[in-house]
């Protein structure tokens, strides 16, 4: 099963990712090849946008401006 990166998660360590039907974040800078920290329900989708632009350092409301 493939992964899809979604491109408007910034790119700083944490990125969030679908696989089937859950959404996963995952740290990539840290540990390597990514290991998941948290996965969300597909229907959760923006709790797990917001989850990872916090993480980054970045507002959510850089998130609400790059679908704008």
């Amino acid at each position: 099963m493939s992964a899809t990166v979604i491109p408007l998660v910034p790119r700083s360590g944490f990125t969030v990712r679908r696989i089937g039907d859950r959404w996963e974040l995952v740290n990539s800078r840290h540990y390597g090849r990514g290991v998941v920290l948290r996965t969300w329900p597909r229907e959760h989708h923006t709790e797990a946008f917001e989850h990872c632009y916090r993480l980054n350092g970045r507002s959510v409301e850089e998130l609400q401006a790059a679908f704008h």
